[in-house]
């Protein structure tokens, strides 16, 4: 077991920042158009939104964030406010074979309770601006399992 995870880390961390950050926008894109959805490509390199038309003509914002096991998925409260057509999708990189993808809608109580992993910073006297976060901790993990992708959850969140 050691052995392959070894030779899976070494994959991953053999990737640029700007090749991880492709990666997950592929991935992601990848699965919603499997469900009949229309991604338009971010418009700047370091751009993690995606605009996405869903099947039935909505169009929602998907911000999409590439991490390994044991980093910290954030995102600004000022560009990802609570909306029903805003989500967060978090592409990890782990011991598993394929990345693991995660898609949470920005309405979930669990931004606002800030109960493990996720994470609600105002910020207040610092230099970062306020942050909506998750992370990705082993031990974060199975709280994270009801947002993992499905084709079902993909097509009642994206409908």
């Amino acid at each position: 077991m050691a052995a392959r995870r070894n030779a899976t880390e070494d994959r991953w961390s053999e990737l640029s920042r700007s090749e991880l950050i492709a990666l997950g926008r592929a991935l992601v894109t990848e699965r919603l158009e499997s469900i009949g959805c229309t991604v338009q490509a971010p418009t700047g390199r370091g751009a993690g939104m995606l605009g996405v038309r869903t099947p039935t003509g909505r169009m929602v914002e998907v911000f999409v964030s590439t991490q390994r096991v044991g980093g910290y998925a954030v995102w600004t409260k000022r560009r990802f406010a609570p909306a029903e057509d805003r989500y967060a999708a978090v592409v990890l990189l782990g011991e598993a074979e394929e990345p693991v993808l995660y898609v949470v809608p920005s309405t979930t109580p669990e931004w606002h309770d800030a109960a493990g992993p996720f994470t609600n910073r105002d910020n207040v006297g610092k230099k970062s601006e306020a942050e909506w976060g998750i992370s990705l901790a082993h031990s974060s993990l199975p709280a994270l399992e009801r947002f993992a992708w499905d084709a079902r959850r993909g097509r009642e969140y994206f409908r």
